[in-house]
């Protein structure tokens, strides 16, 4: 029932709830109405009634919920981003050392098909390499991003040669080779220079060790092509050629005895009639391991084999399998007989891609890129990480052009505490259709037609541009710097409305003004010694006490209390006679907040402007408001979202003629550069400043320059444009379709098998209609069918140009192979595979103006998964079909991602929102997942891949017997004697 009233609060946050006022249960009527229900449905409809606020299902009635805004729990792992792309074997193209070991560990595990993995690395004497260029530590890394591997990395070097960096070498364990036994079966072997005449014996001891099949990485620093015949003598062959730019890294794979029966099975999309064939090998259980089945696509540039084959070799009997990709439409029909086929195979390699210009290959998982800062038109300061001061960046903000906007060109932005408390994980705002998080509540600078204005906005004003309110801005005084202006919005804006909209502050009143050395302190005192009144304040240090005696030297020093206790309530006593005094504007909390309201004269008015009290609810005492005193909330926020224009003309007004009389005057101040933030915001944070902290963002005579500003990229959508989401109906549809609006979508078209079904799917849709999205729903249109295509396209283009297509769809059919039909294979590539390449060449005619082309594919494709050949298959044709518009030079993007949470079937297996590991990877959740795509449509790679992987224990490798196995699932262990 709860949970039923948060989720009817329009907001991106995390509610839980915090207070319940009332809760009634009726026993008798619960009980009659549970009589009254379906056997095979019993729940109860709740209702909420916003207007009694209450919630009531059955005789159970809730009354006065508070729910509260919290932070969310940091996510379990930062997923690895990686590209899937062609990578040559043996073109020596130019690559780090990093990137090199990589490839090589992918082609290792391809082949061998574990998760234990042991390696070597040898250093002598004679090696020049130091401990940055070692490849142990690379290893390391490398397999820990790899799902459930589990790996040994052993470095045999001549003692105490790298024992000065434990950090470095923290998972690798220091070994003499010689004492490695056989057994180990090591499966790839490092060393420096092994195809050289010197280094023959560290080859044969290397080779002894080596498990059959096994790999070696030489690094040769002097490289010759004649030294490439040597790997033959060892009966070793040759299977990767990078260079680092400082030596050449060579991969060679030790022969294993190659089988006596080949079957060729040639592979097509188009009809599934081979698979009756393969699954016809695959039964043959006694003679399939003497067995090499060779898969063979040729002439199709969109083949799914290779998602094929990576699922296949998941499933028992699958290590038989070998494939062909012929990617070159000039290349010769395969036949074993023809060498370019023939010797390719000979290397017994799973996964064989050919490309033009006879270059073989295979597709590789790299890291992605990190996105560059770049020059944009506007950008805002943002923060990366919750509560991480350290993550505060410029990013790239929506505003591209300055054509018929009224503008603001920033120059100065100040800190406030609502942006400390923000940054700091304090506090957590409401925000509905907002994306980061609102930073900065001020700005001066220059707008459009030359004016120097000052000026309060709802968010985002710690930007090098704003779209001013114009019933919250002020034009400023000549004799006034923008540095001096900046000072004064907020803190103004929130004393004229505490000290004369709401406490009505007129001459000879008696004023307690809290903290007279801060930015609304000092506005304050500035007011009430205009209008003529006696001030008392409070400080916290005594260079605080000293600024204010030298910055208002009409107030004595016998008015000047502590803040850090309720000793002031005594100062206000003996000074006032025991009277009190008339208005108080109070920021502190708890006791110091009851000693503020026991200094109250007769009448007087309580101007409270924390939130603290509030927020908790804590109790004030009536006895209080016997001296008829009124107390009063003053929340310069609500002036943005509640009041009406003419309470803020009003306000606009009061601080106009302040302006004009000198009653407003500049405050003290501390200012930093644009590239200080963070140093600022802690610098605030830490509670020593006097006056405002701003940030300059650039000087007044650069504003007419219009300067680009260094930022991160983001992505914005076209307002006047369509995006176009199939299957945008379902978990994750509705998640990208919100995320698209909150960017600026205004035309959102969803496609859908079934339509709305449920209430949540419509108040979804009815929420993007009232920030005024136009959302249209197409129902029971098949993609892959050219009439329903064309009338998806049409009907997304009258709503606007389509800017992008996102081709959510899936229709699992999960079984192993031998259990697969070309009608299950055919389903799934119906949403998928068919649909796509439809969208492909229909949308090239009729969507002009496209920018965005992306399909949803899985980790399934690119690393396999057993039980999903023809769900792999189907994904791996829509990434051949990106490539292959990328080549075109049109947009196209597939993006291969693991398990997703929160939503979809994998949230439904969770058990009480217990985290599930699968296949060594955990769910992303859709907040992490958006923030990548983000990523990725901002960069160009064709396919990507996003995965979390879990973390792996400490000693998992395996156990030398039962006791070790036991006592590592169980953890310490005390064994008592």
């Amino acid at each position: 029932m709860l949970q039923i009233m948060i989720l009817g609060i329009d907001t991106k946050a995390l509610f839980v709830p915090t207070k319940i006022r009332k809760i009634v249960i009726d026993t008798k009527l619960h009980q009659q109405e549970i009589r009254k229900l379906n056997p095979e449905d019993r729940q109860f409809a709740v209702h909420v009634y916003k207007d009694m606020d209450a919630i009531i299902a059955g005789g159970v009635e809730i009354r006065g919920v508070k729910a509260t805004a919290i932070p969310r729990r940091l996510t379990s792992g930062d997923p690895v981003l990686e590209e899937y792309k062609f990578v040559a074997h043996r073109d020596r193209a130019q690559v780090s050392l990093k990137e090199a070991i990589s490839l090589s560990t992918q082609i290792m595990l391809e082949y061998h098909q574990t998760i234990h993995v042991k390696t070597i690395e040898l250093i002598d004497d004679s090696d020049d390499v130091t401990e940055d260029k070692l490849a142990s530590p690379m290893l390391t890394e490398i397999l820990g991003n790899l799902p459930l591997i589990q790996s040994k990395i052993y470095l045999s070097a001549p003692s105490n040669r790298f024992n000065g960096n434990d950090d470095l070498l923290s998972n690798v364990t220091a070994i003499d080779i010689n004492n490695i036994p056989k057994e180990e079966n090591i499966l790839l072997a490092v060393g420096i220079g092994l195809l050289s005449v010197s280094k023959n014996h560290q080859l044969d001891k290397i080779l002894s060790k080596l498990k059959n099949g096994g790999f070696i990485l030489t690094r040769e620093k002097s490289f010759k092509p004649e030294n490439l015949s040597i790997p033959s003598k060892y009966n070793l062959d040759v299977i990767l050629e990078k260079n680092t730019g400082e030596e050449t890294i060579i991969l060679l794979k030790k022969k294993k005895q190659l089988c006596r029966k080949t079957e060729i099975i040639r592979v097509n999309n188009d009809e599934f009639t081979w698979l009756e064939k393969l699954n016809s090998f695959m039964n043959l259980e006694n003679e399939i391991a003497d067995m090499r089945i060779i898969l063979v696509s040729e002439g199709d540039l969109e083949s799914g084999l290779l998602g094929f084959v990576n699922c296949l070799r998941k499933e028992p009997g699958g290590e038989v399998i070998r494939s062909i990709l012929i990617q070159d439409t000039k290349a010769p029909k395969f036949s074993l007989q023809n060498p370019l086929y023939s010797e390719q195979l000979q290397l017994d390699l799973p996964i064989n891609v050919l490309k033009p210009g006879k270059i073989w290959g295979s597709y590789r998982h790299q890291l992605l890129s990190s996105l560059e800062p770049k020059l944009v038109h506007h950008a805002y300061i943002d923060q990366m990480v919750a509560g991480d001061l350290s993550s505060l960046r410029w990013v790239e903000g929506s505003i591209h052009s300055d054509i018929n906007q009224d503008l603001v060109y920033v120059a100065y932005a100040p800190l406030n505490f609502k942006d400390i408390m923000l940054t700091t994980g304090k506090l957590v705002l409401n925000n509905n259709t907002s994306y980061g998080h609102d930073i900065g509540l001020e700005w001066a600078g220059i707008d459009t037609t030359g004016r120097r204005v000052m000026g309060l906005c709802t968010q985002k004003c710690l930007s090098n541009i704003v779209k001013p309110d114009r019933n919250l801005c002020w034009n400023i005084p000549d004799n006034w710097s923008l540095e001096d202006a900046v000072t004064v919005p907020c803190v103004y804006a929130t004393c004229y409305m505490a000290l004369y909209v709401r406490g009505e502050m007129k001459k000879g009143d008696k004023v307690l003004i809290h903290c007279g050395s801060g930015g609304i302190g000092q506005a304050a005192i500035h007011l009430a010694l205009h209008e003529g009144c006696e001030v008392y304040t409070t400080v916290g240090t005594p260079e605080k006490r000293k600024f204010i005696r030298e910055m208002f030297p009409s107030i004595p020093d016998d008015h000047i209390g502590n803040s850090r206790n309720i000793s002031f309530e005594q100062m206000i006593l003996q000074q006032t006679n025991g009277d009190g005094v008339d208005i108080v504007l109070n920021s502190l909390a708890e006791e110091k907040l009851q000693a503020s309201v026991r200094c109250l004269a007769q009448g007087g008015r309580f101007l409270e402007i924390g939130k603290f009290d509030l927020a908790a609810n804590n109790p004030l005492g009536m006895m209080i408001f016997l001296k008829e005193v009124s107390f009063h909330g003053v929340m310069l926020d609500n002036l943005f979202c509640t009041s009406s224009v003419e309470e803020k003309l009003f306000l606009r007004d009061l601080l106009h003629e302040g302006i004009k009389s000198g009653a407003v005057k500049p405050l003290t101040k501390t200012v930093f550069n644009k590239d200080e933030v963070e140093t600022a915001f802690r610098y605030m944070a830490a509670g020593k400043h006097i006056g405002k902290v701003i940030i300059k963002i650039c000087d007044e005579k650069e504003l007419f320059e219009k300067k680009p500003i260094l930022a991160d990229p983001r992505y914005y959508c076209d307002s006047n444009k369509t995006y176009l989401i199939l299957g945008g109906l379902g978990g994750f549809g509705l998640e990208l379709a919100d995320w698209l609006i909150i960017r600026g979508a205004k035309n959102v078209v969803l496609t859908s098998r079934t339509g709305i079904k449920n209430g949540y799917q419509r108040m979804k849709v009815d929420r993007w209609k009232s920030y005024g999205v136009n959302v249209l729903i197409i129902t029971g249109a098949d993609a892959s069918n050219r009439k329903d295509c064309e009338f998806i396209l049409n009907s997304a283009e009258k709503q606007g140009p389509v800017d992008a297509i996102f081709n959510l769809a899936v229709v699992l059919k999960d079984c192993i192979c031998k259990n697969q039909t070309p009608e299950s294979f055919e389903e799934s590539f119906r949403a998928k595979a068919r649909a796509t390449k439809m969208l492909d060449k229909l949308s090239r005619s009729l969507c002009l103006k496209l920018q965005h082309f992306v399909v949803f594919s899985s980790v399934s494709c690119g690393r396999g998964n057993a039980g999903q050949t023809n769900y792999g298959m189907a994904n791996s044709v829509m990434e051949r079909i990106c490539e292959r518009r990328v080549a075109d030079g049109l947009p196209g993007l597939a993006i291969q991602w693991g398990a997703i949470g929160e939503v979809g079937l994998i949230a439904d297996w969770q058990d009480n929102n217990k985290e599930l590991v699968i296949g060594g990877t955990l769910q992303q959740k859709i907040s992490s997942c958006l923030e990548k795509l983000e990523h990725f449509l901002l960069q160009d790679c064709a396919v990507v891949s996003s995965m979390v992987v879990a973390e792996k224990r400490v000693g998992a490798y395996g156990a030398a017997n039962i006791v070790e196995t036991v006592a590592n699932i169980m953890g310490k262990i005390i064994i008592l004697k």
